[in-house]
């Protein structure tokens, strides 16, 4: 059954329109701490910031209908009239399920991030344009994210798929350390900051969690629907990887416990009627104690 879906998957990619783009960016941007003259600015900012990602080519590879959904709420917090700009950062990303070999409208989160620091000079009227070589206020910020989320979305389609595009990410993030910006790129070495965060993701101790991303969305999620006992087994390996890393970095991961903070919640519905979901549970429970009531609940 899995084998035919995948088959089905393999010869309707031919036959089904190609894409360009491949994020579905929508924004929510809050200026309520402004001024009026202020937000009249930066009137053209939220529409520039969605032109900009929806209408870049960010790979070569061909989209067939499941474009990536991405939320960004962008909270101003500090303004002057002379265009520089302060504003704190929620990055939701969104993975598409499949089904029978085609995308769905059913999604999840494969990605939250707080991102409490972007500063930045903004100029009316200019566009936001790509640059590959050279570090922009704008356009790397929002870059930065963007390589991420593809990073994060391919390897959750074939283990370490992302692997070119959390490249290009950490090539972004080191760039910008020869920009006014430094410091809120790099942070400390504790807290999320895009440096940590991108670090994290290309180093080899974290492959795991990698490899994980793939059993849970792919061999998991996907199948899900169609072939529940597969699906949760795949979806019990992805958990066990998890705990895998958690263990051996001392529970200290930035990327581990933002991906926790948001899915842990899940585990135990998708879960449900597997025999062995108290067994996965009472592990997470040991190497995961910030969400241990969150595990320990699933085994009542």
């Amino acid at each position: 059954m899995r084998n035919l879906a995948v088959l089905t998957l393999l010869l309707l990619l031919p036959l089904l329109p190609a894409r360009a783009q491949e994020i579905e960016l929508i924004t929510e941007v809050t200026m309520d701490i402004l001024t009026p003259s202020q937000k009249d600015y930066l009137s053209e900012f939220e529409q520039k910031v969605l032109d900009y990602v929806n209408n870049h080519r960010w790979t070569e590879v061909e989209f067939y209908g499941d474009r990536i959904p991405v939320r960004m709420s962008i909270n101003f917090m500090s303004g002057t009239d002379g265009g520089e700009f302060s504003a704190q950062v929620v990055v939701d990303a969104q993975r598409r399920i499949w089904k029978d070999g085609t995308p769905t409208n059913e999604t999840s989160l494969i990605l939250r991030v707080m991102d409490a620091q972007w500063s930045f000079s903004y100029i009316k009227g200019q566009p936001i344009t790509h640059d590959e070589y050279q570090y922009n206020d704008i356009a790397s910020f929002l870059d930065f994210y963007m390589y991420l989320i593809l990073g994060m979305d391919f390897d959750s389609y074939e283990p370490l798929a992302g692997s070119e595009y959390y490249q290009t990410a950490l090539t972004i993030a080191q760039r910008s350390q020869t920009s006014r910006q430094a410091g809120e790129w790099q942070g400390q070495s504790n807290q999320y900051s895009r440096m940590n965060f991108i670090s994290e993701l290309m180093n080899a101790q974290n492959e795991q969690f990698r490899e994980a991303l793939y059993w849970y969305y792919y061999e998991g999620l996907d199948f899900l629907p169609t072939e529940p006992e597969f699906a949760q087994r795949a979806i019990h390996k992805a958990l066990e990887k998890v705990a895998d890393v958690l263990a051996r970095t001392s529970r200290r991961s930035i990327l581990l416990n933002m991906w926790l903070e948001a899915k842990s919640s899940e585990f135990c519905k998708l879960l449900e009627g597997y025999a062995k979901r108290d067994k996965i549970m009472n592990v997470m429970a040991q190497v995961d104690p910030a969400r241990q009531q969150v595990y320990r609940n699933c085994t009542f």
